[in-house]
């Protein structure tokens, strides 16, 4: 009997012997020797924040390599990062079924009749701010508009069906999440949201105004809009234990991390976030035509450029976001299409968060 276990237990040692040699240690061999002889990818193009003289020294969050195109494959063996080598698994390259019209949230004809009254109203409105700016002595920075009908937003709308908001080799999401790093903010002004806690908007367009995490709609150059959420906190500062939740910490990189997550586990559920850095003096207050927003910029003491918003909660210079003196990182996140062209139907959130003391999301 003794030996019967001693032959079971030697092997049993054998195969997780084996296993771990197959799995874990010749994968280590095999990355090490392609990365040998290789350079460093410290290029100009990785941008940090300490070279930008910002707020915190962490990569912009969405610097990670982007899935196939459609029509290209990735070899697993070739280096390349993590995600790459994640999305070019069989599993995440599974042919899925042609969608029919009445699946998709949006017609193509529908939108671009959208987009052209969108262009149209804003060339009207620019024309009628121009003659009044020019009399008020008031400057605001103009940007050439374009209207594009390739924009990567358009495609990513049109995209939109009722099992996911893009397909899993949708080469519009790649594209759009370099247009939100990099295009030129023609405009800046509050969310929906953030108008309708105030009573300056239609309600009605708005799923449920609430919230209170400072959040700005930003204008692309060629119409496409994101929601920017600024960086409040360092990456590696935690909320302390007897915080007072209804000021909870806002981390911006949680809708990035959000965002990944959700392509990893195929969900593909969550608009695509990218990072940025904004000029909040550039890209912000001079491009704003809100003289709401103008009116809660400031420079602090220590000569950085800040602002705060306007709501029902948090909205103090105690709570203000500064750049670092004009610089500062945030989220981007692509916005859906206006209810107004897709109605559909908001389930709220079960797990909703309380803003009383009542304990009840009023």
């Amino acid at each position: 009997m003794m030996r019967r276990d001693r032959v079971f237990l030697a092997v049993t040692l054998t195969a997780i012997f084996s296993a771990d040699l197959y799995f874990i240690l010749l994968p280590k061999l095999r990355s090490r020797g392609r990365g040998q002889g290789r350079h460093c990818s410290c290029s100009p193009d990785n941008v940090t924040l300490s070279t930008q003289g910002a707020l915190a020294t962490p990569w912009l969050s969405n610097q990670t390599s982007e899935p196939p195109l459609a029509g290209t494959t990735v070899d697993p063996t070739d280096g390349g990062s993590k995600l790459e080598r994640l999305f070019a698994h069989p599993l995440y390259n599974i042919e899925t079924p042609a969608l029919w019209p009445e699946e998709r949230l949006l017609q193509e004809e529908q939108l671009m009749e959208y987009y052209r009254k969108k262009v149209s109203r804003w060339e009207r409105h620019m024309k009628y701010y121009s003659e009044a700016a020019a009399a008020t002595n008031i400057t605001v920075t103009q940007h050439e508009v374009n209207f594009d009908p390739n924009a990567s937003w358009l495609k990513f709308q049109l995209g939109i069906s009722r099992y996911a908001l893009y397909s899993r080799d949708d080469p519009a999401i790649p594209k759009l999440l370099q247009d939100m790093q990099h295009m030129t903010v023609i405009n800046a002004d509050y969310t929906q949201d953030e108008k309708a806690l105030k009573g300056n908007c239609d309600c009605t367009q708005v799923v449920k105004p609430s919230g209170h995490h400072l959040k700005l709609t930003l204008k692309m150059s060629n119409f496409g809009k994101a929601m920017f959420k600024p960086m409040r906190q360092q990456r590696d500062e935690e909320t302390p234990e007897n915080f007072f939740y209804f000021v909870d910490f806002q981390r911006h990189n949680a809708e990035i991390a959000a965002f990944h997550l959700d392509r990893i586990l195929d969900f593909r559920r969550v608009p695509p976030v990218a990072g940025r850095l904004v000029n909040v003096t550039g890209e912000i207050f001079q491009v704003t035509y809100s003289e709401d927003l103008r009116s809660v910029f400031f420079i602090s003491p220590a000569n950085n450029t800040c602002f705060f918003a306007k709501c029902l909660y948090m909205c103090k210079t105690e709570y203000a976001v500064c750049g670092g003196p004009d610089l500062l990182e945030g989220s981007m996140a692509a916005y859906l299409p206006s209810l107004s062209i897709a109605p559909r139907i908001a389930i709220p959130n079960p797990w909703i968060r309380s803003y009383t003391f009542t304990g009840r999301e009023e």
